[in-house]
């Protein structure tokens, strides 16, 4: 899919769900556009999928072109630039979507029974659009991501095998295959940046994780 039909597709689904199944606690905004998906080369060797562009400041939501705002420096683009360096794939090689390409008046995650009604048709636009890319490896960014495209058990860090209170993982690594997700496709869940900066068993277990990844890919 091209750029312009993934947005055009994405604003059809806001405007749908926005007059039909709207959420009068967290209702979508439909005064900012679709975020379109970041994409350099036409050669992509890695897949990132993220939640939602509603960053936490209101005004900081107009500045956002491209998801995870990855065309801009800062600790999120220094973040999946660490994953990229692991897997020896450069940067310009990746693509990046978020499930919602649209924006809410407030972050969902906080009421995630929003995305999970509005999750279908945003899934099956996601399913369409990463069916240009069969055989490209995929990561999913944060906890939400995870939870809707497995259950509201999932736990990033079971695939890390996070062992009880220790900031320690038991090393044997799992990422989640197709057979037991939405995606129908395989992926290696990631916490989100906030998360990885903010736990030590992430950034203990990090490294040793991404070199699972690269001898499954």
């Amino acid at each position: 899919m091209k750029s312009s039909e993934i947005f055009l597709k994405s604003l059809q689904i806001r405007d749908e769900l926005k007059k039909n199944n709207d959420f009068s606690d967290n209702p979508i905004d439909d005064s900012l556009l679709p975020v379109l998906p970041f994409r350099i080369s036409n050669k992509i060797k890695l897949i990132i999928i993220g939640q939602d562009p509603t960053v936490k400041l209101p005004e900081s939501r107009k500045s956002i072109e491209y998801t995870l705002n990855l065309d801009k420096n800062g600790s999120l683009k220094n973040y999946i630039f660490q994953i990229c360096n692991a897997l020896e794939i450069d940067f310009k090689h990746i693509y990046a979507t978020n499930i919602f390409k649209y924006f809410y008046t407030i972050p969902p995650e906080r009421i995630l029974s929003v995305l999970e009604n509005h999750f279908e048709k945003n899934l099956e636009l996601l399913i369409e659009e990463l069916s240009n890319y069969p055989k490209v490896p995929i990561i999913t960014l944060g906890l939400p991501v995870l939870q809707l495209l497995v259950d509201t058990n999932a736990q990033v860090n079971y695939y890390w095998n996070h062992k009880g209170i220790t900031r320690k993982s038991g090393g044997v690594f799992n990422y989640c295959e197709a057979k037991d997700n939405k995606l129908n496709r395989d992926f290696f869940p990631f916490p989100h940046q906030p998360s990885y900066s903010g736990k030590v068993f992430y950034k203990n277990t990090f490294i040793d994780y991404l070199n699972f990844m690269k001898s499954n890919i």
